[in-house]
């Protein structure tokens, strides 16, 4: 009887550690949790009622073009929202001090999502 029980247990030990690792690794497969959580909440506040959630916005380009789009205090993003429907109310947030202090970090939120990052989110 001993010696069943040790058989069956020397058996079940590789499975269970498999299965162990298996685990470990569908939670690491989950949705990814944004590292830049400041620049999300700009994000989410200020973009994601027309752009939607910025884990699905932020892979539309990569990280050198969103640098780009950001760049000279978002002139590229005026002419981007230039026919939008809340156009006035955009073009002012853009050109406010407000942008210039919350860009920064809402472009690494965006770059960390970016279709040439490590975190893809169609991928997961």
């Amino acid at each position: 009887m001993k010696n069943n029980v040790q058989k069956s247990s020397f058996l079940l030990m590789p499975f269970l550690i498999l299965i162990s690792f298996s685990a470990v690794n569908a939670k690491s497969r989950g949705d990814h949790v944004a590292k830049e959580k400041i620049g999300q909440e700009f994000y989410l506040k200020r973009c994601s009622s027309c752009h939607g959630e910025g884990k699905r916005g932020g892979n539309i380009n990569s990280k050198q073009e969103w640098e780009e789009i950001f760049a000279k205090n978002g002139a590229d993003l005026v002419e981007l929202h230039e026919y939008e429907d809340n156009t006035e109310n955009i073009i002012k947030y853009i050109k406010s001090n407000e942008f210039k202090k919350e860009s920064k970090r809402m472009l690494k939120f965006l770059q960390e999502f970016a279709y040439d990052s490590e975190y893809i989110p169609t991928c997961y």
